[in-house]
């Protein structure tokens, strides 16, 4: 067993300073790597990530530079909607109130001409009504006349200066009546 425990402590110490060679080994070329990488990995690296970042940060600007701007678009087109709208209402008030207008004016027209028309309606009644007088009283004058003849022919035969006073009293009170 001492043979045995022996050979045992003999292996462990061999690979306790192989293990230990090999820790140092491993630490050196663990740090020479890292030098290396720092020296030619690292750097270029680092810049990559900055340039990244600066990409994306100036991506990020621009898409809200973007964003206001189509903020500043969509406030121009809703004012310009709302313009539009106000003038289209406007154009609607003026049509309507020509419209208006328009419709006033064709009915005093239209009150004129009815007045006009009864107007002169009224003046050929009266024309005639006149004329219809004047006629009747031509149609009378002469029947009177015819009449009076008559009468006169039965009554005063041979007194021609009777006829002739009752004509002119008949004349008279017919031109009394007119």
């Amino acid at each position: 067993m001492n043979l045995t425990y022996l050979a045992a402590e003999t292996e462990t110490a061999e690979a306790g300073q192989l293990l230990l060679g090999n820790m140092i080994v491993t630490i050196v070329v663990f740090l020479l790597l890292l030098i290396l990488l720092k020296k030619f990995a690292w750097g270029p690296l680092v810049n990559m990530m900055k340039a990244r970042e600066e990409h994306v940060a100036s991506e990020i600007n621009s898409a809200e530079k973007s964003r206001k701007d189509a903020e500043v678009y969509v406030e121009q087109q809703r004012e310009e909607l709302n313009k539009a709208r106000t003038e289209a209402r406007d154009l609607l008030e003026a049509s309507r109130r020509q419209a208006e207008a328009e419709q006033a004016r064709a009915m005093e027209q239209a009150r004129l001409e009815s007045e006009m028309s009864k107007e002169e309606a009224r003046r050929a009644i009266e024309r005639e009504r006149a004329e219809a007088q004047a006629a009747l009283k031509n149609d009378v004058a002469l029947q009177a006349i015819a009449a009076a003849r008559h009468v006169m022919k039965t009554q005063l035969a041979t007194d021609e200066v009777a006829q002739k006073a009752l004509v002119d009293q008949f004349l008279a009170d017919t031109k009394g009546t007119n």
